[in-house]
């Protein structure tokens, strides 16, 4: 028996040309035109369809007269797209590119979901993807080089962190153990200090022992000799013997004293417990503190660009100019400590012109910025920081703060100065603004010769350039209590001076006697910086950064052989 309607494919051969859209759906329809662009036979009812839908409507169709007579099979026609079909519609394949969406779609799916979008039809398009392909590649072949350099990395960070892992158990135990130490000499002190007192109160009861027991024998023996005397009835004798015994017993009644006030001693010794100790140990939650240092400075290099260079001798100076200090007031002003020339100058950075200059009694060797439009001026060779007043265009002398010793270099945190000095051995002071001293670092060896001293961005550190031979070149990171976080020595790197902390927490350090500039991460490991090394940076003593505009400013010298630092060269950071 026949059904009306579409017939199934078993009748495909009744036709001569057949719809290829039915087709793919196991239908058999009469093909009554055909597209040009999707190069199918389509039937009646496909053809209205073809030419409503947005993918379709602009295509080039084919009346039945004027159709091609040659059947193109559904198999020719996809045997690209077969093989993948729609996850939303499993029996349709993929024909579709929705230029909005970025993404492939069946039929189904572009009629009732991409209704308003750019839609293309991949066989249309897919021989026209060479040059996409070969954007692909290149960002695969990026892609798989940065994969295969983070493995390598990942590989070296995780030996990093085993031996790191093995260095913290060490200084954990070393730290354990210097605690033991302290405690095991401060006991023996205490307990050294007891056998003292006791020593030494038992020496003083024995000699109080000693002349009581002279003083009761020769007193005794008077008595006794008395005595007898009155037992006899020698009234005379006894009275001339009591005359002379009486200024005798006397003598002993002061010797008694006396032997009491030179011996006066305890009757007792306690114990007297230091709490604090106890209530430190009890108040800190943790033994100490395991830190992190994260490599974003190491793994993103800093860039600088060469932009020029600031003379800093000006028509007034007598000798060549020698920058030893620098610090912005402003995004376009900055100050410079000229030693050479006993000077403080105010200059305009951006035109390199001199704004105010103040003339001191003797040479600046290092300048900071303080709070209400001050400056701190250390004078070497006057022991003293020469505070001064600055408003936009003058400069002014305020007052003296005297140190007692030589002043090398000078910082400002909390509200405190410190400074950097050398007698017998190097120093940190640090004083308040009125110059009452507050505290001194002076443990030996902590420092040799302080060159300069920069704040942490957080004030919890202090970053100090140290130098007083190449066999002590070095860069120390303590904490406010004087206690040594890191240090930084290089055989190559000598005679440190000028330090900045980077936005990022990297340090750029100056080498004066090693033409170079380092930077260091938070951890004193050296990172990378590109573009200094195209320029040449003689003898550079001093770097100041601003945030504002992302520039670099270098006092170093003109000459490769002069130690004068006569010019500021300015970089941009990226």
């Amino acid at each position: 028996m026949e059904v009306s309607g579409k017939v199934t494919s078993t009748s495909k051969t009744n036709f001569n040309l057949y719809c290829i859209p039915c087709d793919t759906d196991g239908l058999n329809e009469p093909a009554h035109a055909f597209c040009q662009d999707c190069q199918e036979h389509l039937c009646k009812s496909c053809f209205q369809h073809h030419r409503r839908s947005r993918p379709s409507r602009n295509h080039v169709l084919l009346e039945k007269d004027a159709m091609p007579t040659q059947q193109t099979s559904v198999d020719d026609i996809n045997s690209d797209v077969t093989n993948d079909n729609c996850t939303n519609h499993r029996d349709k394949p993929l024909e579709f590119f929705c230029n909005n969406h970025k993404t492939v779609a069946c039929y189904v799916c572009v009629t009732l979901e991409h209704k308003q979008c750019k839609v293309d039809y991949i066989p249309e398009v897919s021989g026209n993807v060479s040059d996409e392909l070969m954007d692909l590649n290149k960002k695969i072949e990026v892609l798989v080089k940065k994969s295969e350099y983070n493995i390598i990395k990942a590989a070296a960070a995780t030996k990093q962190l085993e031996k790191s892992h093995g260095k913290v158990i060490e200084d954990i135990q070393l730290f354990r153990k210097e605690i033991n130490d302290r405690l095991d000499q401060m006991e023996s002190i205490i307990i050294k200090e007891a056998e003292t007192v006791i020593n030494t109160a038992k020496y003083k009861l024995k000699n109080i022992k000693d002349a009581y027991e002279k003083i009761a024998e020769e007193v005794k023996r008077s008595q006794s000799f008395l005595n007898d005397l009155n037992k006899t009835n020698k009234q005379n004798k006894l009275f001339i013997e009591m005359k002379n015994i009486t200024p005798r017993i006397m003598t002993l009644e002061n010797e008694e004293i006396q032997v009491v006030k030179d011996n006066m001693t305890y009757d007792d010794i306690q114990f007297d417990r230091n709490e604090n100790i106890l209530n430190q140990l009890k108040s800190e939650n943790n033994f100490g503190k395991i830190l992190t240092f994260g490599k974003p400075s190491a793994d993103t290099e800093l860039c600088v660009t060469y932009e020029r260079s600031i003379n800093v001798k000006f028509p007034t100076d007598v000798e060549r100019s020698d920058v030893t200090g620098t610090v912005m007031i402003s995004v376009t002003q900055m100050i410079v400590a000229d030693f050479n020339n006993e000077k403080i100058k105010m200059i305009k950075i951006d035109t390199g012109t001199l704004v105010s200059e103040k003339t001191l009694s003797s040479g600046p060797i290092d300048v900071i910025k303080l709070p209400q439009n001050k400056l701190a001026v250390a004078l070497l060779d006057e022991n003293c920081i020469q505070i001064l007043t600055y408003t936009d265009t003058s400069l002014s002398l305020n007052r003296r703060i005297d140190v007692g010793e030589m002043c090398y270099c000078v910082g400002y945190c909390q509200g405190n100065l410190v400074v950097g000095c050398l007698s017998i051995h190097g120093k940190l002071v640090i004083l308040d603004l009125d110059g009452k001293i507050k505290q001194v670092f002076d443990t030996p060896r902590l420092f040799d010769g302080p060159e300069k001293i920069f704040i942490s961005s957080d004030e919890k550190s202090l970053f100090v350039s140290d130098y007083i031979s190449k066999e002590h070149s070095k860069c120390i990171k303590i904490d406010l209590q004087g206690n040594v976080v890191q240090r930084f020595h290089d055989q190559g790197c000598k005679w440190p001076k000028g330090i900045q902390e980077m936005e990022d927490g990297t340090l750029l350090v100056c080498f004066y006697k090693s033409h170079k500039i380092v930077r260091l991460s938070s951890s004193f490991k050296t990172c990378e910086i590109k573009g200094l090394e195209e320029i040449n940076i003689n003898y550079p003593q001093t770097v100041t950064y601003s945030k504002i505009n992302h520039k670099l400013y270098v006092s170093c010298s003109s000459e490769q052989r002069c130690g004068l630092n006569d010019t500021i060269k300015v970089f941009n950071v990226r």
